[in-house]
């Protein structure tokens, strides 16, 4: 089991809000070189990672083992350096309110989920000038409880939420702590355009694979599922440049298409949710540019078409397992 070493800078007090597919690849990262403790309230997935580790699963089949500390609740774990944000984003608000003991004056919270408004929800809690946003390249997939399959890699780009010198003190420290710890960090300024293609991506991948239960790169190879693809992308870029950022149609395809081809054995979260009889993050997602588009008058049909049918999906889960997200 891996208990690894670090010769870098300040050593941070951090906690990680999800022991998921996103969470628990950051959190071996940065415990080779920071205290790092995931915060989880699946019972299963905390005993497993505190009796036996976290295994991570990489696309050449190697897998290492990371010695990890979980809790249910951050209620008795003290105030930390630094949050992460990587629960469900429709958990976002709840998960922030339960473990408020976490966060003092300074610390520094910072959300890299998928989905948008998690920086709003979180700001119920926090002060806007210690919020950091961003985006992750990584993906990763359950593959039972402390076992991971990490399918993608890539840069993590964050920034303020809002700009003045003391967030960008903080992101610049946060940024400093990821690559210390072998994480490849963008710091970018204007963060709202990363977020905007992020949100690009998610809306043409994500509910499209999940529907059709197929790998990220069948989304790209399958030609019908290409061209419904690019129409969602299509109809997200409109929305965006009446909310004020401004791109061009095509680059925001390439860029999905690139994941597409990156990270192309590898599942979408949403179609595990679908597996595992999950509530859906799709209101975060295609969700967003629904609502946009009414607020700004953009007709959104293929947006629309994805929220209607993954709102089917979950209505057809038995009532049991609805009633326990």
């Amino acid at each position: 089991m891996i208990r690894l070493k670090f010769a870098g800078g300040m050593r941070m007090k951090i906690a990680i809000l999800g022991a998921g597919a996103m969470g628990s690849p950051y959190a071996s990262y940065l415990a080779a070189g920071h205290d790092v403790i995931l915060v989880d309230s699946y019972q299963a997935q905390v005993d497993w990672i505190n009796a036996d580790g976290l295994i991570k699963v990489e696309k050449n089949q190697s897998e290492t083992r990371f010695a990890l500390k979980a809790v249910m609740s951050g209620s008795d774990i003290g105030v930390q350096d630094l949050v992460i944000a990587f629960v469900k984003s429709i958990h976002t608000y709840d998960a922030v309110k339960e473990n408020q003991a976490l966060i003092g004056s300074g610390t520094m919270v910072m959300t890299l989920q998928n989905g948008a408004g998690n920086n709003r929800d979180i700001a119920e809690f926090v002060a806007k000038e210690h919020i950091i946003v961003g985006t992750t390249s990584h993906n990763s997939v359950m593959m039972g409880p402390g076992k991971i399959y990490h399918s993608g890699c890539g840069p993590t780009n964050i920034g303020p939420d809002f700009p003045c010198e003391q967030s960008l003190q903080d992101v610049k420290k946060v940024a400093d702590a990821l690559k210390e710890c072998g994480l490849e960090v963008n710091i970018i300024e204007n963060i709202q355009e990363v977020l905007w293609r992020k949100l690009f991506v998610n809306c043409g991948i994500n509910a499209l694979s999940t529907l059709m239960q197929c790998k990220i790169g069948e989304v790209e190879a399958n030609p019908h599922l290409w061209e419904l693809c690019q129409k969602i992308v299509y109809e997200s870029v409109l929305v965006a440049e009446a909310d004020g950022t401004f791109f061009d149609r095509r680059e925001a395809v390439e860029t999905v298409r690139k994941v597409c081809l990156s990270d192309a054995s590898g599942y979408a979260s949403m179609v595990q949710d679908r597996q595992n009889k999950r509530r859906t993050e799709i209101d975060k997602i295609n969700g967003v540019v629904v609502g946009l588009g009414q607020k700004y008058g953009i007709y959104t049909p293929y947006n629309q078409m994805l929220v209607t049918e993954i709102h089917a999906v979950e209505a057809m889960y038995p009532a049991l397992t609805m009633d326990k997200l």
